[in-house]
């Protein structure tokens, strides 16, 4: 997620407040008293369309009038139970209003007596038949049927349906029981037709629940229309407006918010999941639908706002927090309604206040639907690239390809992007994107392999066809699946093909520690290991590991590990990278887990360059330090500098490049010559014993070739 931080300073009596904030501004805001904390919120537009916050309370029910939105005032205040839970919805002109503590019942209050006089606590229906004294969550769908969740009632806390369209608190007429869903324990809910959708907190699933008749609800597809959620808390869902999307939150650290296919009751799979803050370990509590966006009291993060508009490619647009604090805790917005006709969004803050105190918060949105980007990664045979990284540059904002090679992502303001695509193993493109508002645009790329090996004309190994002297291996990051620290001492298993150096790698660490990571034989021998101090969080560490030609070579950490990264779902084996070196599996044997090691920096190894060579330039001599100069010793280089006063390459001229015949080479240096194909086989040879020579090279299929020329303090080489 992006964070823009803005800073400021609201002044108003008695305290300041500091915030956060994105794509929405503070109209106004409502403080309570000292020791009063805020729970959840609904609102309310009466018959001269005057908008009401309906605010929950530890200690009761308020209204707040927002005729003024910067200055929000209270109509009434009901009291009740002691309760950090209650629940408020309404329908007709009557609010509906549970409480998770104490015996309170279902309070109903007449919203037309702005007086605050009009209400009732029930806990009998209207044929006296015992309902709830206490329950969670309520819902109350299109049709008047209210659905109460997690009460005292049944077996295990379902769902109570009630009929509610007849209420009049005025004649005495209650709500009436319709039926019950008592099959799991549901903490929250919503309905939209004949389907309640529920989730089970305790199971970690949503269910697909049919309620055409009320007095039998049963879940669909003979009780498998569910799904699990992320981390296996599922604590709210909300259907999209075309019905074919779900939405939910798990209320636990770190969670996410995820979106599903359920336009087929049958098939019902995650699209998409995103977290707020990432690595904060910040918790969601509840989100809800409006239009293409979902609003989320995300407790210390505040409210998030998300486009859904394509909801397998969710993206922040906006958000507010007026919490001080961070991370992991109950505190900040509790619930959020943002289905006033005026656009504006609420907040109930638990805790927000200056001494701590609930709040209710007043919000004027200026977000707008992002700009989103989607494509394909493939390699120059068609095949997809997995794990490919998209990167939109000026915006920190990237993506990885999946199994597929698709990815998408989203960035908020339209214009013109460089896109870079990058894939270990392959070389960077970079290509520019149009982005707009609203509009999904379709970028595909086509990456090339790195060809790894020695490029170093001057060596032994010296391969033509290498493109690069090192390249990566392995996962890029660990953000591809899910995974977790580890104390033991697993390893990875790989095949050498050539002899290679492992540079370096990419680790993450829960503790600061010294570890010493090795590379051992097949046998679990140590053949070479460094040890570093980690800090907590990535870094790049550098290995230096010599490795030499062999199978199930074992790259780990000494017994010394104390809480290393592993992935242990998603890992794709194997991890090749041209034919030097190959991660086949992990020594767990277990299917997705991987270990430790990512971004692993692999480097070729050029053999027998000279220690000493020089290239004469116009700010004089220097030694590259990879054996490529032209010239044996500086001496050599300096008198040929001093007598030319020209750097060398106006000296040289090699022409036509490209040709399909003749190729002309012209200097003042004499020697032997010879023209190689791209497999390192000499097709032709001679020697230059005058300054200009022409050689027909109209034999030789097309292709790439070598051309060198060398005597005893001279050599040129040229593609």
């Amino acid at each position: 997620m992006i964070r823009y931080f803005i800073f400021s300073l609201i002044f108003l009596p008695f305290f300041s407040i500091s915030q956060n904030s994105l794509n929405l501004s503070l109209s106004g805001s409502y403080t309570y008293d000292a020791g009063v904390e805020c729970n959840d919120i609904w609102g309310y537009v009466d018959s001269f369309g005057n908008e009401y916050a309906l605010v929950g309370l530890t200690n009761g029910f308020s209204v707040v009038n927002l005729s003024s939105p910067s200055n929000p005032t209270e109509e009434f205040f009901i009291p009740g139970a002691q309760s950090i839970w209650r629940d408020i919805k309404v329908w007709n002109n009557y609010a509906y209003v549970t409480c998770d503590q104490g015996s309170d019942g279902l309070l109903i209050v007449d919203l037309d007596d702005m007086t605050g006089n009009t209400y009732v606590f029930i806990s009998t229906d209207q044929n006296g038949q015992n309902m709830f004294t206490r329950a969670h969550n309520l819902y109350i769908d299109e049709f008047g049927k209210a659905y109460i969740f997690g009460g005292n009632v049944g077996t295990v806390g379902g769902a109570l349906i009630l009929d509610v369209t007849n209420v009049d608190i005025n004649n005495n007429v209650k709500p009436t029981i319709l039926g019950e869903f008592d099959e799991y324990y549901l903490h929250d809910g919503m309905a939209r037709g004949d389907t309640l959708w529920g989730a089970a907190i305790n199971q970690g699933n949503f269910y697909a629940i049919d309620v055409s008749n009320p007095s039998s609800p049963e879940i669909f597809n003979n009780g498998l229309a569910f799904n699990n959620t992320p981390d296996n808390f599922t604590h709210n869902c909300w259907i999209s407006d075309d019905g074919k999307t779900l939405f939910t939150t798990d209320e636990v650290s770190g969670a996410y918010l995820g979106a599903y296919d359920v336009s087929d009751l049958n098939n019902i799979y995650e699209i998409d999941r995103i977290q707020s803050s990432p690595g904060s370990g910040v918790i969601p509590h509840n989100t809800h639908v409006d239009g293409n966006f979902i609003i989320t009291s995300y407790y210390r993060d505040g409210i998030t706002v998300h486009d859904v508009t394509f909801p397998n490619n969710m993206i922040e647009v906006a958000y507010y927090d007026m919490y001080s604090g961070s991370g992991d805790g109950f505190d900040g917005s509790w619930g959020a309604y943002p289905y006033l006709p005026s656009g504006l969004i609420l907040s109930s803050e638990i805790n927000s206040g200056p001494n701590g105190e609930g709040m209710l918060l007043v919000l004027e949105p200026s977000f707008q639907q992002a700009c989103f980007l989607q494509g394909n990664v493939y390699d120059m045979t068609g095949s997809p690239i997995f794990g490919a990284n998209i990167e939109i540059l000026s915006t920190n904002i990237s993506s990885t390809t999946n199994l597929n090679g698709f990815y998408n992502t989203a960035t908020l303001n339209s214009g013109n992007y460089d896109v870079v695509f990058s894939a270990n193993g392959y070389i960077s493109d970079t290509v520019s994107a149009n982005l707009s508002n609203g509009l999904i645009t379709q970028l595909d790329d086509t990456l090339e392999m790195f060809m790894l090996g020695c490029d170093n004309p001057l060596a032994s190994n010296f391969n033509p066809l290498a493109t690069t002297d090192f390249a990566y291996v392995g996962p890029q990051n660990n953000n591809f699946a899910s995974g977790g620290y580890f104390y033991g001492n697993q390893h990875l298993l790989i095949d050498v093909f050539e002899p290679c150096i492992i540079k370096s790698a990419k680790f993450y660490a829960e503790n600061i520690n010294t570890i010493t990571f090795e590379l051992r034989d097949q046998f679990g021998l140590v053949i070479d290991d460094t040890t570093h101090t980690l800090s907590v969080g990535e870094q790049t560490l550098n290995l230096n590991f010599d490795v030499p030609v062999g199978s199930n070579l074992q790259l780990g950490v000494s017994s010394n590990n104390s809480g290393l990264y592993r992935n242990n779902t998603g890992a794709n084996y194997p991890y090749s990278l041209s034919n030097f070196i190959e991660i086949t599996e992990s020594s767990a044997g277990v299917p997705g887990y991987y270990y430790f090691y990512y971004d692993i920096k692999v480097n070729s190894k050029c053999l027998d360059v000279p220690n000493e060579s020089w290239n004469c330039t116009p700010n004089g001599c220097f030694d590259p330090g990879d054996g490529s100069g032209q010239y044996f010793t500086l001496s050599e280089c300096q008198l040929y500098c001093q007598n030319t006063g020209l750097f060398e390459e106006n000296q040289t001229l090699i022409f036509p490049n490209p040709t399909s015949n003749y190729l002309n080479f012209k200097n003042n240096y004499f020697g032997d010559y010879e023209i190689k194909n791209v497999l390192g086989l000499v097709v032709q040879r001679g020697t230059k014993e005058k300054e200009n020579i022409s050689l027909n090279l109209y034999t030789l299929p097309s292709g790439v070739y070598y051309f060198s020329i060398k005597n005893k303090t001279y050599r040129f080489i040229k593609k």
